[in-house]
């Protein structure tokens, strides 16, 4: 991940960069730094897709989970995209054709890589949080780990475990994350 500023970005300066660099990597928006972001590696896209339909069985007709959601969870100089999301079908169903509303899903799942340092992730969990979100998961493919947290702290899960979703009152397990 590399820095193509150094000075803050407001929101609409960042409108004004090209939708996706030539590369394939795409620009992400860290408290007013634009952050190139590389594009993504085989495991954590295969990780993504898994997740992504564990959640989609569990979510069924409540709402919609997809893979690389853009989100802008305040007003200016914050802008991620969220490795696998859920949104609910009310908010889905609201969200304009051409616009980045302010907004922060329930659930986010961050896939770590090398590009996702510990100083990124626990900032993108800080403000996702206090935006609205009601979990956030950070999955480590080496460890074989998802730590989950949500407003009743941070719980660590392993491959052998069973994982609680309260937007779905459901759970799936470590296992099937990791297979």
């Amino acid at each position: 991940m590399s820095s193509l500023a150094h000075s803050p970005v407001t929101w609409q300066d960042f409108l004004r960069l090209p939708e996706r660099p030539e590369t394939g990597q795409r620009y992400e928006l860290h408290d007013g730094e634009v952050i190139v972001v590389p594009p993504a590696r085989p495991l954590r896209i295969k990780l993504q897709k898994r997740i992504e339909q564990l959640l989609e069985a569990l979510a069924a007709e409540r709402g919609t989970v997809t893979i690389e959601f853009p989100y802008r969870p305040v007003l200016n100089l914050q802008f991620w995209f969220a490795d696998v999301a859920y949104i609910p079908k009310a908010d889905w169903d609201a969200l304009p054709p051409d616009e980045y509303p302010v907004y922060a899903p329930p659930l986010i799942v961050e896939v770590l890589s090398p590009s996702n340092t510990p100083t990124k992730i626990n900032r993108q969990r800080i403000v996702a949080m206090s935006a609205g979100t009601e979990e956030f998961w950070v999955v480590d493919p080496n460890d074989h780990t998802v730590q989950v947290t949500s407003r009743n702290g941070v719980h660590t899960y392993g491959q052998g475990d069973v994982i609680p979703l309260a937007p779905f009152e459901g759970a799936i397990a470590g296992e099937q994350i990791f297979a």
